[in-house]
């Protein structure tokens, strides 16, 4: 499963924490990775690694799931994991 999520230009921690938490809340599972447009990343890692060049020096993760940069819009991540139907919940 993708879910692609647009953020702010000068997103706060607190929103890039609740479209992760979104993608785990709809689908009963947490992503096992995650695709960001380089300003997406770049961002992450003003907020919550030691800054910019973290991810061009080692792997960036948020709780235990890797970031990628990715060719994307900008402002955007995909949060991408396998998904079991029978344990999304009822709709």
């Amino acid at each position: 499963m993708r879910r692609e999520v647009r953020l702010e230009t000068n997103f706060a921690a607190e929103a890039f924490e609740a479209a992760f938490e979104r993608f785990a809340q709809i689908y009963n599972v947490q992503p096992a990775l995650a695709r960001c447009s380089p300003d997406v990343l770049a961002r992450y890692c003003r907020l919550f690694e030691s800054g910019d060049d973290a991810a061009r020096r080692r792997e960036v993760r948020f709780r235990g799931v890797p970031l990628y940069a990715a060719v994307l819009p900008e402002g955007t991540i995909a949060f991408e994991g396998d998904v079991d139907e029978d344990r999304m919940g009822d709709w």
